[in-house]
């Protein structure tokens, strides 16, 4: 589990959705599943998307947190989990976490790094703004020829 976390606007969705292409360019999971999870969470939505990637159908509600645990533990996925306000219960979910993770990857953004750590995550990297330095430096490669120094 991997964590990246800080205050909102800084290219934290950017910043893992480009990881998220680069691991399917290079081929390094079966499949690479991206899920929104919003200041208010709703767990049948979360598992529909997650579901929906990995071409999973419910027939009822209760066997939907087993069912796709069950799935994901027989594939090597990465899951990125975006936006997430508080603490999340993988479990809960259907998302194998810890120990029991497998082959599989968990990449999350959040604004909070507490909710990173409550979650079991320890590899967390915070994202601070740039400095008027690195803000130029950017600025005058994405100009391009548009810009005269």
């Amino acid at each position: 589990m991997i964590g990246v976390y800080g205050m909102g606007g800084l290219g934290k969705t950017t910043l893992v959705q480009e990881v998220g292409r680069k691991a399917e360019k290079d081929k390094l999971f079966d499949d690479i599943v991206f899920v929104e999870v919003t200041e208010n969470p709703e767990i049948k939505k979360i598992q529909t998307t997650i579901a929906n990637k990995l071409g999973l159908k419910f027939e009822n509600d209760s066997e939907r947190a087993n069912k796709l645990y069950s799935r994901m533990m027989k594939k090597n996925i990465l899951l990125i989990v975006d936006n997430i306000w508080k603490e999340l219960d993988l479990k809960s979910v259907g998302i194998p976490s810890e120990a029991d993770r497998g082959r599989n990857k968990i990449l999350m953004t959040t604004r909070n790094v507490d909710a990173l750590e409550k979650m079991g995550s320890t590899n967390n990297f915070g994202m601070g703004i740039l400095n008027e330095e690195e803000a130029w430096a950017l600025f005058k490669r994405m100009a391009g020829n548009c810009y005269n120094s």
